[in-house]
């Protein structure tokens, strides 16, 4: 065989043309790594976006400063979809079929990442932390798919063990009513269902969002102690000022896809007081030497930090080690089998590990409260 390619190989010289070793993967040069990613850069989501894209691209600067990964700085190509999933297929087959993009990273939202889902399983393409905690982004366990934040269910738990120790147990939920919604529905039944506690009230909303006065009439009939609102960036912020213009004095919970500055000035002063979940250590924590490395990357680059930010630079680094660990000779299948023999690696506080059978790479969940001030307090 050996010979065989030999021959052929003079052949091709001999007319001229090149032999090549190897077909070279897409996305990968000498030079560059190209990352794609589709995500709400406008719509309701379009703040909280742009802080996760910003902290993401702090780490991915300080690393093509220190010449990249193995020579190659990484390039991340996003499109807009408007947190629009019908627009997210398409956005996906443009950046792998124009954009000759590597792999994928941070699409946001359920229902997008979950209209991907066939694509990437015919192109055999992975995806680094997707931007929801969708349970059906982490079982069944998808190859190709390395979730980095903790599940929905998992905050819904931690958030419901939260109430009910401080003795609320009249608990309300409004929720999108898509695979985002549904998902946290059922695990906040779950919850409450291991208290043997019913829910107070329940409501939901098609997307995009209509009029919302009946939900909010049904959930201030049942005068629940707590409400967890489950929808994202506008949507979530508009539940919530209605809900306290119809004289709600509910205590508010939302979940980390609202863990964003952006939205909390949006609230204004319905802010106050409003509990969100956290997948990620605070940007301002003095424990993680992750939060103080972001800080000062980001200081270094003239970037303000916050808290949606941190959540893309910790992406970003699981990303990058996930490349590093693949090798020179870099393939899709490389960076997949490098993802799955990732234990214990410590980001700075925070441990990721995957295997075959596990692609969630943290459980960290915590809670957070916006005081009078507007700012988040662990």
């Amino acid at each position: 065989m050996k010979a065989i390619w030999f021959a052929c190989g003079m052949l091709a010289a001999t007319l001229g043309f090149a032999a090549p070793a190897a077909l070279a993967e897409p996305g990968v040069s000498k030079a560059a790594i190209r990352i794609g990613q589709s995500a709400g850069v406008t719509g309701p989501v379009a703040g909280s976006v742009k802080e996760q894209i910003e902290g993401a691209q702090v780490y991915l600067r300080a690393v093509n400063a220190n010449g990249g990964v193995a020579g190659r700085r990484i390039e991340l190509v996003t499109l807009d979809d408007g947190f629009d999933a019908k627009r997210t297929p398409d956005n996906v087959r443009k950046l792998l079929q124009d954009e000759k993009v590597f792999a994928l990273f941070m699409v946001r939202g359920t229902p997008q990442n979950e209209s991907i889902l066939p694509i990437i399983a015919t192109e055999k393409v992975p995806l680094v932390a997707p931007l929801t905690g969708a349970i059906t982004l982490h079982r069944p366990v998808n190859r190709y798919v390395f979730n980095v934040r903790a599940k929905y269910q998992d905050e819904v738990a931690r958030a419901i063990n939260h109430l009910a120790t401080s003795g609320m147990t009249r608990i309300a939920i409004v929720y999108a009513s898509d695979g985002f919604g549904k998902d946290v529905f059922e695990g906040f039944n779950i919850a409450l269902q291991a208290r043997g506690v019913q829910p107070a009230a329940s409501a939901s909303f098609a997307r995009p969002m209509g009029d919302i006065t009946q939900q909010v009439a049904t959930v201030n009939k049942a005068d629940p102690q707590a409400v967890l609102v489950i929808g994202s960036g506008s949507e979530a912020a508009r539940v919530i000022r209605d809900m306290r213009k119809a004289g709600s004095q509910a205590q508010f919970v939302t979940l980390s896809n609202n863990a964003a500055d952006s939205f909390i000035k949006e609230l204004g002063p319905d802010a106050r007081g409003l509990i969100i979940t956290q997948v990620v250590p605070g940007m301002n924590s003095s424990q993680m030497s992750l939060a103080s490395e972001y800080r000062s990357l980001a200081r270094q680059q003239n970037v303000d930090p916050t808290n949606a930010g941190m959540e893309g630079f910790m992406s970003a680094k699981v990303l990058v080690e996930g490349l590093r660990r693949a090798g020179p000779d870099l393939t899709r299948e490389r960076l997949v089998a490098a993802l799955e023999n990732l234990r214990d690696y410590d980001l700075g506080g925070i441990l990721i590990s995957y295997s075959p059978a596990r692609h969630t790479g943290s459980s960290f969940v915590e809670m957070s409260i916006v005081s009078s001030t507007g700012k988040l307090i662990r």
